[in-house]
């Protein structure tokens, strides 16, 4: 599907046909939608015990396309005509009713709710619509509005990017204040929000990137999808009045989309790591809006071939669920269902529906008419090091690959998000395995500790000290096995596709002998439904490949480990069903156990999705070890690499 407005209009149309229809059947009120088999949680449903979220995450999408001045308007669903502009009344006068058996609610007073999430949707909403829905309402409806926006307020969040969203909230409100008088909002309030927002820019640098934390090193998609979208949307209702403030956000802003297109894959696909990855294409949110009001610093056709691509590969994946007319919860149909936090309900996906904002642009816009242009990854190798973030992207070109490799992200929730923020590197071809489990931890791109006969594994708990270096990453860190601490040194080299991986292990003198191993693994092979990966194995390497796609891993034991083998499962109940993408998966597995305090283990790892021929890469490989041979470990002399046999 080539033609870039045809391809956006069928994903949004497609969406908006099963939204409509799922909302009809949940209630004649378009104030909440339930998809079918989804999840309710407490915190996302109306007075009536049916969902909000899902409304309020669909409303940009609609107000995008009405605002736009896009056609048609009326949109046939079995058998019933909905048209937009109706539909939007319905979902403004009802949700904030008190009256009404959907009424939102009010948020909580004593602590943050997911209200203040939604409210600045609504609200962003509400300013993109202005007099096309504010003129339909009466008095009474627009202060519906009003107060239900105000109980959003009371609450201030401003350690995480959810400052952005009472930001958006108060913003959108003053400004309509100045034709409604229905509305109010607080400054104050506002300018304090934005003002801890910068804050958190200041661990990065000059990368234009923030950190999701005031303590811990946070660095993710939320940049995306909050930090860049969100800005952006306060910057349209109220940047113009505050410009020196904007200004910084700005200059920022433009740092981080100078990188942004490496982040992509050729397959219009990107490196899945972090949490709420459900929300897929909101990775494009930032990237329209910076088009629209002029920050974009690439071309049209780049932008044109990132939305349509992006959009494209998720829809493959399934992303879409045809039959029940939602988009689901879990990243593919066959994917672990543990890539749903905790936090997610059966509305949270369609928080990419922001990046339909895109309708906003003029149909002679630019963005609309040129050919596509190359992707970075189809241009040229790269290797971006990100030094406030102390994390590296590395692009592929000939087979484009893009991985991002981290020296020291941490998650807020160490074991719930752990899995998504421990790997040493995250692909964009091979996605990680997930667990989420306190005692069981996957080893794909990352080294555990494990007691085989009890099955505790325990990962990464924290992170002394991260460092990014010229080819690759350095890493202090320690793991915690019950009462023994284990502190870890590890240093990531990186050459093309092949990564060199050296720890150096500190074991407590009371390890030795209890039969805790150590266990390395490389990237997962992901299998397609009754797919069996084909092996094949020497003295120093094993090698597994995906006959379907192709896909091909191979490990090395250059030192330290006293076995290799693959692993298909890493819990007791064999479930291999704990890969992000696929339904099952494959991992290069390297073992020694646990026998001195010091221990010293150096690996290397190819992965491909369109890789070299066998014998090449193991000349190559037998190259760069040769190569890191003598490299000392940071200066220690006593860790030094082995020949590859």
């Amino acid at each position: 599907m080539r033609d870039s407005r045809a391809a956006v209009d069928f994903y949004f149309k497609e969406i908006l046909d099963g939204y409509l229809r799922n909302a009809r059947k949940t209630s004649d009120s378009f104030a909440v939608c339930d998809f079918p088999d989804g999840t309710l949680l407490k915190s996302c449903i109306a007075k009536s015990g049916k969902t909000y979220v899902s409304v309020a995450r669909m409303l940009p999408a609609l107000a995008a396309w009405v605002a736009g001045g896009r056609e048609p308007l009326t949109f046939a669903v079995d058998g019933h005509s909905f048209n937009l502009v109706e539909v939007l009344r319905q979902s403004f006068t009802n949700a904030f009713d008190p009256k009404h058996p959907d009424y939102w609610q009010e948020a909580r007073r004593d602590k943050p709710s997911q209200h203040q999430v939604e409210a600045a949707l609504v609200a962003w909403s509400l300013w993109l619509l202005g007099d096309k829905l504010l003129a339909t309402l009466t008095s009474a409806e627009r202060s519906n509005i009003q107060a239900w926006l105000a109980s959003c307020t009371h609450v201030p969040e401003r350690d995480n990017n959810h400052a952005w969203f009472s930001a958006i909230n108060q913003a959108t409100r003053l400004a309509l204040s100045k034709r409604w008088k229905e509305f109010s909002g607080d400054e104050e309030w506002m300018l304090a929000d934005v003002k801890a927002m910068d804050t958190l820019a200041a661990s990065a640098g000059t990368d234009g990137w923030y950190s999701d934390s005031k303590v811990e090193f946070v660095y993710d998609y939320y940049n995306f999808w909050t930090y860049a979208s969100h800005f952006l949307y306060w910057n349209r209702i109220m940047g113009a009045r505050y410009p020196e403030l904007s200004a910084r956000f700005v200059k920022r802003l433009k740092l981080f989309l100078e990188t942004a297109p490496h982040f992509f894959a050729a397959d219009g696909g990107h490196v899945l790591f972090g949490r709420s990855l459900i929300y897929r294409w909101s990775v494009l949110m930032p990237l329209v809006e910076a088009y629209a009001q002029g920050m974009w610093p690439h071309s049209p056709g780049l932008l044109h071939a990132i939305v349509r691509r992006n959009l494209e590969f998720h829809w493959r994946l399934g992303a879409f669920d045809k039959e029940r007319g939602k988009l689901r919860e879990n990243f593919t149909p066959h994917g672990s269902r543990d890539i749903r936090e905790m936090y997610i309900d059966n509305g949270h996906p369609y928080w990419c529906m922001q990046a339909f904002s895109l309708y906003l642009l003029p149909e002679r816009d630019a963005f609309w008419t040129p050919r596509e242009e190359a992707l970075p990854i189809e241009r040229a190798d790269y290797r971006i090091p990100f030094k406030g973030a102390r994390m590296m992207l590395v692009g592929t070109k000939r087979s484009g690959h893009v991985r991002w490799l981290q020296s020291q992200n941490e998650p807020r929730k160490k074991v719930r998000y752990r899995d998504q923020y421990i790997k040493f590197a995250y692909s964009s071809h091979f996605p990680f395995n997930l667990l989420n489990q306190e005692n069981r931890c996957p080893w794909d791109q990352t080294l555990v500790f494990r007691n085989p006969q009890t099955r505790v594994c325990v990962g990464r708990g924290g992170i002394t000290r991260g460092e990014l270096l010229e080819d690759g990453t350095r890493t202090e860190w320690w793991a915690q096995f019950g009462e023994m601490r284990f502190d870890v040194v590890s240093r990531i080299r990186v050459d093309g596709e092949f990564e060199h991986h050296t720890h150096i292990v500190n074991a407590p003198v009371e390890a030795s002998g209890k039969g805790i191993e150590i266990v390395e693994g490389s990237y997962p092979l992901g299998l397609a439904d009754g797919e069996e990966f084909k092996q094949e194995n020497a003295a120093a390497w094993q090698l597994i490949r995906s006959p379907r796609t192709g896909h091909l891993i191979i490990t090395w034991n250059v030192a330290g480990y006293e076995k290799m083998d693959v692993t298909t499962s890493f819990d007791e109940d064999k479930s291999r069903g704990v890969n992000a993408v696929y339904s099952h998966m494959a991992v290069n597995a390297l073992r020694t156990r646990v026998a001195a305090s010091r221990i010293q283990l150096t690996s290397l790892h190819y992965a491909s999705p369109r890789p070299l021929n066998k014998q090449e890469i193991l000349r190559r490989g037998a190259q760069l070890a040769a190569r890191w041979k003598a490299a000392a470990f940071d200066g220690d002399k006593s860790l030094l690499v082995s020949h590859l046999a």
